[in-house]
């Protein structure tokens, strides 16, 4: 379906240009003609390398299309990639570079280049233009200064890798090599599986040039980042020695990436017009009260999910510092039992803490996000959640009003964006858009992101036995039949009881799966006694599936413990994982790193250095928090550039409505339901804080299951709340009926307080305290 969409475009009044012309007069003698001064210029050389690069074609791309023009001072590189410029002074520092790469270029270590592609660098960073300052200058170009984004593609390739410097040398960072290599390789496949699409026509009808390709795939490049990271350490890479089975191990992984972006031919008609999209004169209107459908996953009126962002008329008119203010909505409908929250992946992270700069901080339910009003290039800048995260968005808006629903849902997808799913399509039947719908296609940017922790019991730092931790093979130690837990109160409780020391076991292990037996086949160690997980690097699902991969699930886990020599030295290690259970098995070193502890309000706060080339592949970076006698497991989300589709009002109102989902009226406050409490809460007596109590699992459908902590044995109980907005609930237990009990459960905090009526105890009356598990 052509012209699906149109730019939405707003009036642009005239404006005169005058124009001054100057003339003399007086003596009219014939002066000595004299020769033009030279115009005044600076020498700018630079190193254009994959391997050193011969006859690239080297340019300042002053009008940022992608390309070396005629009017562009250009040069080509020699036998070594390099190339002096004469720029003249007035460009100097001002246009970044940018490197053509022929099928007249040959590189040093690959030879001849057979698909052709183009690198970039900053203007102030030229020295060397490579696959790895082409990602920094791509994320400059999607709005970001030199810093920022030096700091986005540092934290998503990790430290170890050097990104402005020439890795060709012979003392030349090897990870930055494979890495660029890998992305070179990338490129070219991309290319390749694309080339049919230069010179086609985009959504809004405009042809589409080998330098909107190259755009294209540099920007999905940023995206794939973590997973081209997590290549670099697979065994098969690890192990190819020879320059030409390390070429074949990257060209496999290249084919595969290929395939994961989802870049087509009918995403480039989308993700082109994106990309150009033409700079809209500002128009200012009166403001409106506003929704935004930020992601929507739909099986059908009963089951579903979305998230949106609204704005109250107040709230969308911008203050004193030019900013608007918005409201995260997060709904969940299980069953047609719905849940409602504000912030995280499902209702129970709302209670995430993280440190603001000032103290430890959540969101409330219904808080207040603000970004600033977007400029003429539909950028803006964004603070999420009071500082957990910072950063800068940018949007192309395409007008979608009169367009069928299905056939805008579908280009949609073609061009790669997942935020909107639905299972079943076709609920949109033959229904079209309103005027003054609009789709905005919305690139986010962070720029910084804050320690933070969930407080639930959860999430707390357990420790063995001093024999399990030290890997006794005792009895009390390895051989025991159970490992019990504590918690750590301290960083340093924690610390000295994850020392490395494995428990290692002489014969193999085995479990039944599904009916099959599988073994471990040798002898094993079991490293999660005495080391803490950092993350996993793979996406088998555990115990889960007709069949078991095998013993090991194929998936890696990163972890850390605490010794050896030097200033808090800290050994990273990768592990096998067990299938039924994710224990780490025959943990390898990897790595050695350093932590630091510093204070944050009333917290302590560990974070780890030097972490392992890995560890690049995890989406977030793991901290400990010590605060409040007990020790939590933190976490750092790194800066990870996220694109997705948004509808504006008109647009998400009708299409709700359409699927049957009432739309927000965003002047009504959010309210939270039964189903909002869904989680595991762990109530105890008040006079006994140390003792067994009770545990009562609220479903996502509202129902309530209770078990005996002290015994593991599950009973009948109800819960019934009276007021979902404050907490408010009923209990009885369903096996005694003449037990029943009353409280509160805070959303925000994760805490549980009433009072609690046991036909069985003497004194029969008390109060019950609890947190979420």
């Amino acid at each position: 379906m052509r012209n699906q969409f149109k730019f939405v475009r707003a009036a642009v009044s005239g404006a005169a240009i005058l124009m001054v012309a100057g003339c003399g007069g007086g003596d009219t003698t014939a002066a000595a003609p004299v020769a033009p001064a030279a115009p005044l210029t600076s020498n700018i050389s630079t190193t254009v390398v994959d391997g050193a690069i011969t006859d690239a074609v080297v340019c300042l791309d002053k009008n940022s299309n992608g390309q070396c023009d005629a009017d562009e001072v250009n040069g080509r590189t020699d036998a070594q990639g390099k190339v002096t410029l004469a720029v003249p002074l007035a460009d100097v520092g001002k246009y970044p570079l940018i490197a053509v790469v022929g099928l007249d270029a040959v590189d040093a270590d690959h030879g001849k280049v057979l698909v052709p592609y183009t690198m970039s660098a900053p203007a102030d960073k030229s020295d060397v233009v490579s696959p790895l300052t082409t990602l920094v200058q791509q994320a400059i170009a999607s709005g970001a200064t030199v810093s920022e984004a030096t700091k986005l593609v540092q934290d998503a390739v990790g430290s170890t890798v050097a990104l402005f410097e020439d890795f060709t040398l012979p003392n030349g960072n090897q990870s930055a090599k494979t890495l660029a290599r890998l992305i070179v390789v990338t490129t070219q496949a991309h290319s390749v599986a694309l080339a049919g699409a230069v010179d086609t026509k985009t959504l809004d009808d405009v042809k589409i040039t080998r330098a909107d390709l190259d755009k294209v795939i540099q920007k999905k490049l940023i995206e794939l980042l973590p997973t081209l990271v997590s290549v670099l350490t697979q065994p098969d890479l690890l192990a190819a020695t020879a320059g030409s089975a390390t070429e074949d191990v990257l060209r496999l992984a290249a084919a595969a990436a290929v395939t994961a972006s989802g870049l087509t031919p009918a995403a480039l008609k989308t993700l082109v017009a994106v990309n150009n999209a033409p700079v809209v004169p500002v128009v200012v209107t009166a403001p409106l009260a506003s929704i935004q459908l930020a992601s929507l996953y739909f099986t059908n009126a009963l089951n579903y999910s979305t998230r949106l962002f609204t704005s109250s008329l107040a709230q969308n008119t911008p203050d004193a510092a030019n900013n608007l203010r918005y409201v995260e909505r997060r709904s969940k409908s299980s069953a047609g039992i719905v849940a409602n929250w504000g912030i995280g992946g499902d209702p129970t992270r709302n209670a995430d803490l993280h440190w603001n700069g000032k103290l430890w901080a959540n969101c409330p339910f219904n808080f207040e996000n603000t970004a600033s009003v977007r400029d003429a290039q539909g950028s803006n800048v964004y603070n999420y959640c009071d500082g957990a995260e910072t950063g800068k968005g940018k949007r192309a808006n395409f007008d979608i009003g009169g367009k069928p629903m299905l056939g805008v849902y579908q280009q949609i997808r073609d061009a790669g964006y997942t935020n909107l799913t639905l299972t079943e399509p076709t609920v949109l039947a033959s229904a079209t858009f309103p005027t003054g719908a609009s789709l905005a296609f919305q690139s986010s940017m962070p720029l910084t992101t804050a320690i933070a922790y969930y407080p639930g019991s959860g999430s707390q730092v357990k420790q063995f036995s001093a024999d399990v931790t030290a890997g006794v093979n005792s009895a009390s130690g390895c051989l025991a039949r159970t490992f019990p837990t504590t918690n750590a109160s301290t960083l340093e409780a924690m610390i000295s009881s994850h020392g490395g020391t494995p428990c290692a076991y002489t014969t193999a292990s085995s479990f039944v799966y599904a009916g099959t037996t599988y073994s471990s086949g040798t002898p094993f160690t079991w490293d999660g006694n005495s080391t803490l997980q950092l993350g996993t690097i793979g996406t088998v699902a555990l115990y889960t599936g007709t069949t078991a991969p095998g013993y090991y699930s194929g998936n890696t886990r990163i972890v850390v413990a605490f010794k050896g020599t030097g200033t808090n030295p800290v050994p990273y290690l990768a592990c096998q994982e067990r299938f039924t259970d994710g224990s780490p098995r025959n943990c390898k070193a990897i790595g050695t790193g350093s932590y630091k502890i510093e204070t944050l309000g009333d917290a302590r706060v560990m974070t780890l250095n030097n972490l392992p080339l890995q560890a690049a592949a995890l989406t977030n970076t793991r901290v400990y928090v010590e605060r409040g006698g007990a020790v939590y497991v933190g976490y750092q989300n790194k800066l990870l550039v996220n694109n997705s589709a948004r509808l504006n009002a008109v647009a998400s109102k009708a299409l709700l409505t359409q699927i049957g989902i009432v739309p927000a009226d965003p002047e009504v406050p959010f309210a939270l339901t039964a189903a909002s409490y869904q989680g595991s809460w762990d109530f105890h007596a008040a006079a006994r804080p140390a003792g067994p109590g009770t545990n009562v699992s609220i479903g996502a459908n509202g129902t309530a299951v209770c078990t005996n902590m002290a015994d593991s044995i599950t009973f009948a109980c109800t819960l019934t709340f009276t007021n979902a907005s404050t907490g408010a609930f009923n209990f009885i237990d369903g096996t005694d009926v003449r037990s029943y009990g009353s409280g509160s459960f805070s959303f925000l905090a994760g805490t549980v307080s009433g009072t609690y009526h046991d036909a069985s105890s003497t004194p029969p009356d008390g109060d019950v305290v609890g947190q979420r598990r």
